[in-house]
């Protein structure tokens, strides 16, 4: 049996129960939990216990009798409250016979509706919340939001616990010891902003404004940033967007071009083919699309198979669940193209006149990708890629693949998403309805414009672009956000002044230590302002951290890729006043720009937020029912859906008599205007087509191979009519990068004949967390608060281990990096048996069936070292230092300080740990940085591991 081959027990899973796994994913999406029931006297209640004191009978329904002196004995302390008074969110112990007004029947009487987003992920649902004398007492799903239609998942409903949480930054601090000491003292927003805007004014001063960095994490008032970053002149704005989903961006860029992110039209389709992608807990587009997902397997009939190394919710509640090696991904959908080609399965008029290259071109360029030969790679047997695809190709149009992290966060993770999305172009399915769908607005409606904003700023820094990684930046800014801390390590770049947004990095970067060596080396980054609500861990090495908002406190408009295939507008609202002196960037941005002077603040006219609101949805229609628009239309129903047919077959959209005017058709059949593409002769007909070079859907990209080579692609550029693409600047011209103009696969070399000793590490999340962001939230973290290592009871035997034994893991960095990208490699690390090594970590270990049995497997989102008690699974702080900026006196929620039954007790002794208790691990610690040579790409999932059992 050959190193990635394994028992079919381990294979696949066929489905005979389509719910099964559907209880787990509900109560992860509507937050379900529970506590100790032993202080419960629920037998005193019961009709049972009634009857047998002769109360009748329990379809009588009789008035229940109370065992009073059981209830004295059980009776808790009232909870202790501070001077905000009971805090929204803490669920205060009934008392005898109090479940006859539960929940209180008055509690939302006179309570009025606002509406809002949530940011406590990328999802950004529409939200209500209610109410009333001032404050938030519940927020519930908005039904007039098009993409989540009314629904709002765990991390949504615990919004209260992220607004009144008793440790929330709502003060500003200045650092008084050593950076990452962790003293400090509280201070004035006028001292804060000064000391700030005097910083800023010196880098500006310098002459290297570029020397000015913002790093954001999860953001969503992109406008406040740009003007910002813009008016000040500097270019460096850096994010986490390669840690995330760089690969299947660029991928969809490669044949699309106008946009990066495919929209499965799920809730229409026949057949879903998932490659990595956890549906149901952790897709960008979560709740709107996991729902439509299950309309369409259970309204429509939908298939819905997935590959996944591990038997994520989503594997669980598929038909069928099949467990490749790690990273194969892109070599099954190639087997499965060439079973379609070879089968004549395809679609040949849609390949013929709607793709860039021949059915004889792709029979040449598939025939070594045999499905004899995926199984060799992947292990998973011929016969099912062969029975898939087959199924596949006979429900199109009406089939799509999907992927995600799980095919792309791999150093061959853009070849696998391209092939994957070729499956699409094969049988037809590109752009038709239940099909691979896609939509030119990635977010807002384009109606709504933004107020004048400043020119963009010309700055260049090896930080926001690195020459080594040539589609980062092209045809968006994606950024390579994972080479930040090495790059300075490295002294290719240095920064005066350092402003964190939202942002976690010593959390969710790769190569935990390093980042936090950077943070604390002061010539490396001279000056650190962090903006967060929370005292996190990139708090803890800045110089000022500045109280932001929660998203319940603040304004914006906001909007996703919508699952209808129709721009949207969202309104984000303050619902309640911000707490303490907590601010947002739109509040205190202007007023710092004032500070700066220069110019700067000849960009922030406006007297307040709301104003620029005001000007931001003016041209939000009026509403014929209500006789509101723009802004009171929003503040009045949340979202505003412009009225318009559904996205389907944009290439087929017919050009006007006045779009042909002045055109000029060239011998390909494109048609162009003033020297920019606008369609192409199909049939004899002018067509949209599709906003490529060829203007056909490019599954062979010349674009891709010559800016890989640094060549000029200014005649490409105009034909496709996307003129924002860039060639790659000059500081790119000699770093070239031979990328395949089709899609291939490759298998990264430490990933080839895989030693005995030697596992392949993944990472996942949970349907309850966000990354980092979201431990701190008491509701969440008592669902999942611990992260052990999954193994397979296989992979157990061979090294002796037994559920709840503890190992030592040992990370490696990429061979094959070392090869191809030797800008990263580093003289100062160890070294074990010639492999430069990364981390070690201790941790327990969870046997499952569920996993490959060459993958070991562990969470993010645990091992908070800051970020409140709560994240640190701690009943009471260690000390006072995060408290500075916190008010416990006045918000305090004894729920959790007295409930917290997971604090972890055994200061560090595995023999007295027990399972399920504490604070987890950061998995990051362990992972390398590790980009994908062609995008940057963060390859989560190829870190090689050794483990060891401790005894």
């Amino acid at each position: 049996m050959s190193q990635n081959q394994h028992s079919p027990s381990h294979l696949t899973q066929r489905r005979r129960f389509l719910n099964l796994g559907l209880a787990t994913i509900t109560s992860g999406v509507l937050g379900i939990g529970s506590r100790n029931t032993q202080a419960n006297p629920v037998a005193a209640f019961s009709p049972e216990a009634d009857d047998k004191a002769g109360g009748g009978s329990a379809s009588e329904s009789p008035v229940p009798k109370i065992d009073i002196e059981k209830w004295r004995k059980l009776k808790s302390e009232p909870y202790e409250v501070g001077a905000f008074g009971e805090m929204p969110g803490v669920c205060n112990l009934p008392g005898p016979l109090a479940k006859r007004n539960w929940p209180d029947r008055n509690k939302y009487k006179g309570a009025v509706k606002v509406p809002g987003m949530c940011q406590l992920c990328s999802t950004v649902c529409g939200m209500i919340g209610y109410v009333k004398d001032g404050r938030l007492l519940k927020v519930e799903g908005n039904p007039r939001d098009p993409n989540s239609r009314g629904y709002l998942c765990a991390r949504g409903q615990a919004s209260l616990n992220h607004l009144y949480h008793p440790e929330r930054l709502l003060y500003p601090l200045k650092r008084v010891g050593k950076r990452g000491e962790g003293k400090w003292k509280r201070i004035s927003w006028d001292d804060a902003l000064d000391e700030i805007a005097e910083k800023l004014k010196a880098v500006r001063d310098s002459g290297h404004p570029e020397e000015f960095a913002l790093h954001q994490g999860r953001q969503r008032s992109k406008d406040a940033l740009k003007r910002f970053l813009d008016a000040f002149g500097t270019k460096t704005q850096l994010s986490h967007r390669s840690l995330c989903s760089g690969n299947r961006r660029a991928a969809n860029l490669t044949g699309l071009w106008e946009s990066d992110w495919d929209l499965n039209d799920v809730e229409y389709s026949k057949y879903i083919l998932n490659f990595g992608s956890n549906v149901f807990e952790a897709h960008q587009g979560h709740v709107p699309f996991a729902s439509r997902v299950q309309r369409g397997r259970f309204e429509n009939g939908a298939k819905l198979v997935t590959f996944d190394v591990r038997m994520s919710n989503t594997a669980g509640g598929s038909d069928e669940w099949h467990s490749p090696f790690p990273g194969t991904d892109g070599a099954i959908a190639l087997a499965m193209c060439n079973v379609i080609i070879s089968g004549g399965l395809h679609d040949e008029q849609f390949i013929d006149r709607w793709t860039n290259v021949s059915v004889d071109e792709l029979r040449d360029h598939l025939r070594p990708y045999t499905p004899d030969w995926a199984e060799r790679v992947s292990g998973v047997p011929a016969v099912d890629i062969v029975r898939i695809a087959t199924e596949f190709a006979a429900a199109a149009p009406a089939a799509t693949t999907i992927c995600n992290r799980g095919s792309s966060a791999h150093l061959n993770g853009f070849y696998n998403d391209r092939a994957i999305g070729m499956l699409n172009a094969l049988v037809g399915s590109v752009g038709k309805k239940g099909g691979w769908c896609w939509s030119p607005w990635g977010g807002l409606d384009p109606t709504v414009k933004t107020p004048q904003m400043p020119p963009g700023a010309k700055t260049q820094s090896v930080l926001e672009d690195p020459p080594e990684y040539p589609l980062a930046n092209v045809w968006r800014r994606m950024r390579v956000g994972e080479i930040v801390y090495l790059y300075l390590l490295q002294d290719r770049a240095k920064l005066q002044a350092y402003m964190t947004y939202n942002l976690d990095s010593p959390m969710t970067w790769p190569e935990e230590s390093m980042t936090q060596q950077i943070l604390t080396d002061e010539s490396k980054i001279e000056f650190h302002i962090c903006i967060n609500s929370f005292y996190n861990e990139t708090a803890h090495f800045a110089d000022i951290v500045l109280p932001w908002t929660t998203f319940m406190e603040r304004w914006d408009l906001d909007a996703r890729a919508s699952y209808n295939l129709r721009p949207y507008v969202g309104l984000r609202t303050p619902m309640v006043e911000p707490l303490g002196e907590s601010r947002d960037i739109r509040d205190f941005f202007p007023e710092l720009a004032r500070r700066i002077g220069g110019g700067m603040e000849q960009w922030y006219p406006e007297k307040d937020v709301k104003e620029y609101m005001e000007k931001w949805a003016s041209t939000v229609p009026r509403n014929p029912e209500t006789g509101k628009q723009g802004l009171e239309r929003l503040m009045d129903e949340g979202v505003w859906e412009e009225e318009r047919e559904p996205f389907y077959e944009p290439y087929n959209q017919a050009l006007s008599d006045l779009e042909m005017q002045g055109a000029v058709i060239d011998d390909q059949g494109r048609i162009s205007k003033e020297g920019i593409g606008i369609g192409i002769m199909v049939d004899g007909s002018p067509l949209r087509g599709f906003k490529t070079p060829s203007r056909k859907f490019e599954i062979r990209s010349a674009f891709v191979s010559k800016i890989g080579r640094n060549e000029d692609c200014s005649d490409l550029i105009a034909a496709s009519g996307m003129v924002k693409t860039k060639n790659r600047p000059d500081s790119h011209l000699s770093h070239d990068l031979k990328i395949e103009d089709m899609p291939i696969w490759f298998q990264p070399r430490e990933l080839q004949n895989l030693p005995d000793d030697e596992l392949v590490m993944t990472s996942f999340k949970w349907n309850v967390h966000n990354h980092g962001r979201t431990m701190n939230l008491k509701w969440l973290a008592e669902i999942v608060h611990s992260n052990p290592a999954w193994l397979n009871p296989e992979t157990a035997d061979r090294f002796k281990l037994k559920n709840g034994d503890w190992i030592e893991i040992t990370s490696f960095y990429s061979r094959e990096l070392e090869k191809v990208s030797p800008h990263l490699n580093r003289t100062d690390l160890r070294e074990d048996s010639g492999r430069r090594v990364v981390s070690s970590m201790r941790v327990p270990v969870v046997l499952m069936e569920g996993i490959h049995p060459r993958v070991i497997a562990m969470s993010n989102s645990c091992g908070h070292t800051q970020y409140t008690s709560v994240a640190q699974a701690r009943k009471q702080p260690v000390d006072d230092s995060q408290l500075a900026g916190c008010d416990p006196a006045t918000y305090q929620d004894a729920d959790w300080q007295r409930n917290m039954w997971w604090q972890d007790d055994s200061q560090g002794d595995h023999a007295k740990w027990q399972r399920n208790r504490g604070n987890g691990w950061n998995q990051n610690k362990l992972i390398p940085i590790a980009p994908d040579p062609v995008t940057g790409q963060q390859a989560f999932h190829d870190t090689v591991v050794r483990i060891r059992k401790i005894d």
